[in-house]
């Protein structure tokens, strides 16, 4: 990584997240890379090139080049990707028994982890987040008799009224209440088959800890009918967890960057004294440029920016220097 602000960006359909050094920092509509990387250079004041991408683990490697070409057209520079299970692996504590519960928007995934690593998981594609407003969006078109009003359209209304009803026990829509019970009912007997494959999980594992991370786990009647397990709730379980990925390849970076620098020095010292070395036998000519390539590459050393082209040049220059000396005095 070449740019010292390295994101996390934990990337859904719905919402995509974003953190840095263990912190979050802003949740953005959707998976617009481009307006993910303007909100962090609005959050830094200066320009981001560099990331970390949750993905999920099924990605195939299509879909994981489809990511990164986009993330280069959104102006990233330096891109990794990470697995959703090893983000979620490095927000856990190490050696115990977790069963995470990852509510998202295109599907739904537990994982059981066991000793750092992923046991077993079992995807649910019908019970997320957009399965959720499929269903309320036919209610409302039903309801409010909408027959004018395009699919899309009708499912950003779902999605939105969704997300007001997570915090609000009704919303007012066209003169007609609708209530937060309206919503839940639609979707209790999902999320009800949802808990009985937590159950079972729970009754084959006994996990030390139970996890609900994701939007999904964000609605009330989620809460209400996985009580029972005592979970606990972190919706930034996975971005975190990129996070420290990417903290992590920061400071691997800056401690390459800074090996790099120090070893360009000792270098350049050497060059020094090899040029004091043999200063009688330059001509004027020779010397003066030497001493000029010597004082641009010690400008680029303070600036740790070396170019290992004009070290290069150097050493040759010297080399040749001695090896013509050796010559006419031999």
């Amino acid at each position: 990584m070449k740019n010292d602000i390295c994101i996390a960006i934990d990337a859904g359909s719905h919402t995509s997240k974003i953190a840095v050094d263990n912190k979050f920092i802003a949740a953005v509509d959707g998976c617009d890379l481009v307006k993910i990387r303007e909100e962090a250079e609005i959050y830094f004041d200066e320009p981001v090139f560099s990331c970390v991408i949750a993905v999920p683990d099924d990605f195939n490697k299509r879909q994981r080049e489809d990511f990164i070409f986009n993330a280069k057209k959104s102006g990233f520079k330096n891109i990794e990707l990470i697995n959703s299970h090893d983000a979620v692996l490095n927000s856990i504590e190490n050696n115990k028994k977790i069963l995470v519960y990852d509510f998202g928007a295109s599907k739904s995934e537990f994982i059981f982890f066991n000793k750092n690593k992923a046991v077993d998981s079992e995807i649910i594609s019908d019970i997320c987040g957009n399965e959720f407003d499929k269903i309320f969006a036919s209610w409302l078109r039903e309801r409010f008799n909408l027959s004018l009003i395009s699919e899309k359209d009708l499912l950003n209304q779902a999605e939105n009224f969704k997300k007001e009803l997570s915090f609000n026990d009704k919303i007012i829509w066209r003169d007609t209440e609708i209530l937060r019970e309206d919503f839940e009912r639609l979707i209790h007997f999902s999320v009800k088959r949802a808990a009985h494959t937590a159950e079972r999980f729970i009754n084959c594992y006994n996990p030390d800890k139970f996890i609900l991370t994701g939007g999904g786990a964000e609605i009330p009647v989620v809460n209400k009918i996985f009580a029972d397990f005592k979970p606990e709730f972190d919706k930034n379980l996975i971005v975190l967890g990129t996070s420290k990925f990417a903290s992590q390849l920061t400071k691997n970076s800056k401690n390459s960057q800074r090996s790099g620098t120090n070893e360009i020095k000792l270098k350049i010292n050497e060059i020094r004294g090899s040029i004091i070395s043999i200063e009688d036998l330059l001509t004027r000519k020779q010397k003066d440029r030497l001493y000029k390539l010597f004082r641009q590459t010690e400008g680029m050393i303070a600036g740790d920016a070396a170019s290992m082209t004009l070290i290069n040049l150097l050493l040759n220059l010297v080399s040749e220097i001695k090896n013509e000396s050796a010559k006419i005095n031999h």
